[in-house]
Parts: structure tokens; sequence; C-alpha cells
């Protein structure tokens, strides 16, 4: 589950456990193992280990839904990128 204190994010196991540490501004929820988060005012990727797979490089970044991609703004483009972090084709 996401929790915040002192103004920052994390998530904790289901015993209370903090299992990523409380150093972000923002987060979604865990989607086919990512959950975007945002730090410094640009948002990636984490995994359920707390690493961060997907640079934090983006304007906005919303959740994995479907388990294959997710859509992401940088600048005034917006597009679609697989979980390896790699933009998809239209």
């Amino acid at each position: 589950a996401s929790v915040m204190k002192n103004g920052k994010w994390g998530f904790i196991d289901t015993a209370g456990r903090e299992i990523v540490p409380l150093v972000y501004d923002d987060v979604h929820g865990f989607y086919a193992g990512y959950a975007s988060v945002m730090k410094n005012g640009k948002w990636g990727f984490i995994d359920t280990a707390g690493r961060e797979v997907i640079p934090l490089i983006y304007d906005e970044a919303q959740p994995f839904f479907d388990g294959e991609k997710a859509q992401v703004r940088l600048g005034d483009q917006s597009f679609y990128i697989d979980t390896q972090g790699l933009r998809i084709k239209d």
C-alpha cells in the first residue's frame, strides 16, 4: 500500500513494513509490478523491490493499467512506453 509521512510517499507491505522508502513527492499504485512515482517534478517507474527501473524523466506518467504500456508526457509530446521504458511506435 502507498503511504505518506512528512510529505513524502513510499510503500509498505501488509505487515506495515516499509518496502519502498518514503522519498517520493507523489505515487500511483502498482500495476503489473510497476508503480509510477514522482520526485523533484519528474515521473518514472519503480518495481516492487523499489528499484527505479524506468528513469524519472517524464512530466507525467500513467500506470501500466494493461500490464504492457503506460502513457507518458515529455514536454508537449504524449506517447506510450513499454515496461522496458522504450517508446511504442504509433
